[in-house]
């Protein structure tokens, strides 16, 4: 494979994307965007804006988890509660390419900025919404954070272990970085339409959608069990309710104890398992009937991993982990957040990215997960400070003079906070 060649031009270099995305859903679509050469220019309401700014951590005043998701783009701070400020905004719509806002449905079009506002300004433009629960429908004004999307998903439901019988969320904002995802996709093919056909489109992405889009086989396993729930069959036999780190459609599945911690393993075949067992020396059960297939092994999933871990306990964590590799069987340690950090897997691959903060100073924050072999994948730029890029903006793209720039900051239409 070639290497990238730092002189390409970028995939998206030429697009200008109009960003009213807070906090992670919609902001993390245009950060992979921006990633990929978009110029991004992000809208902010004056005062904080956008609330991931408060967010830690925080390093001398700045925070870093703010720098992580809005890197290489451009703030511009405007107050769209004063029509001068609509208008700048409406002037400034024929300008760009794409336009992405994760609202409430309905609370653009109430400013006068929603997607059939802004189509009779430029025809061919591409309009991301992401949302909690989508447009049209009798969910789309409810407020959505990702704890609420794992809760009313599901996901948290499945969380968990049987024995405590408390839901449990994932630590992670997941429905956030799906959706977050599903954006920068549905925006990067709404371009390739736009490019064979001259037009352009509304994008709807919801939260919940996405996150369900992710969910593994679960609603294969409750459409097909759909009888048995009727019935009476507990969630919990069919591996529909908190499943631990077992999964309902395989066996063994899971984490191992080990004399100093735990290991991951799956045998998916039949040929794993019966390699499994001869590692482990329980040869003898090759032949017994209530494992010899994948589907016996998933009703007895408990007996099966108490086998397992009988023989892990007796051996250290690196010690299951070279004689299963050694026997081509899949395996991971469970390891702590410092030894991922500490891992020289990281500067081999790329994962982190090292940049340089006018305040925080050097910092290592998460790499795109995107490697072209033409095309390169940059992090040029950090964050922006609240509104810092309000004068080259409208320079480059409206024309304004520095004094037509200064008046609508003395008006207070436009605000500029050098220091956050």
């Amino acid at each position: 494979m070639n290497k990238e060649n730092p002189k390409s031009p970028q995939i998206f270099e030429g697009i200008r994307i109009l960003d009213f995305c807070q906090v992670i859903a919609g902001s993390y679509a245009t950060t992979i965007l921006a990633d990929m050469g978009a110029e991004v220019i992000k809208v902010e309401q004056p005062g904080s804006g956008d609330a991931l700014r408060k967010v830690g951590p925080v390093i001398n005043g700045k925070s870093v988890f703010f720098l992580q998701t809005n890197r290489n783009k451009k703030s511009i701070c405007i107050d769209l509660k004063k029509p001068e400020g609509i208008d700048l905004i409406r002037r400034m719509v024929p300008h760009f390419d794409v336009i992405t806002e994760n609202f409430k449905p309905g609370v653009m079009s109430e400013l006068g900025l929603g997607y059939e506002d802004v189509k009779k300004l430029k025809k061919e433009i591409i309009y991301l919404s992401v949302s909690g629960y989508g447009h049209n429908n009798k969910y789309s004004k409810r407020p959505a954070y990702d704890n609420i999307i794992q809760a009313e998903t599901g996901l948290a439901s499945l969380n968990g272990f049987p024995e405590h019988g408390i839901p449990l969320r994932s630590p992670l904002s997941v429905s956030d970085y799906t959706s977050g995802t599903y954006g920068a996709f549905a925006v990067s093919s709404a371009l390739y339409h736009l490019k064979n056909t001259g037009q352009g489109q509304f994008i709807d992405i919801a939260m919940y959608d996405a996150l369900i889009s992710f969910m593994d086989n679960t609603f294969l396993i409750c459409d097909s069990k759909k009888d048995e729930i009727a019935s009476g069959t507990k969630l919990e036999e069919l591996g529909l309710k908190s499943t631990g780190n077992r999964h309902p459609d395989s066996s063994p599945h899971g984490f191992y104890k080990t004399k100093d911690g735990y290991v991951a393993h799956t045998s998916l075949t039949n040929n794993m398992w019966h390699k499994l067992l001869g590692v482990i020396g329980k040869e003898e059960l090759i032949q017994k009937e209530e494992y010899n297939t994948l589907i016996n092994r998933k009703k007895h999933w408990k007996e099966i991993d108490n086998i397992v871990e009988s023989w892990t306990q007796l051996h250290s964590s690196d010690e299951v982990i070279n004689i299963f590799r050694e026997n081509r069987l899949p395996c991971g340690k469970v390891r702590s957040i410092d030894e991922v950090y500490n891992d020289n897997h990281n500067s081999e691959r790329g994962v982190f990215a090292e940049i340089e903060l006018p305040l925080a100073g050097k910092l290592k924050i998460s790499n795109i997960p995107i490697k072209f072999s033409e095309t390169p994948v940059k992090i040029i730029t950090p964050s922006p400070y609240l509104g810092e890029n309000a004068y080259d903006v409208l320079n480059d793209i409206m024309r304004f003079s520095k004094e037509k720039v200064d008046e609508l900051i003395e008006k207070n239409v436009l605000f500029i906070n050098e220091n956050k």
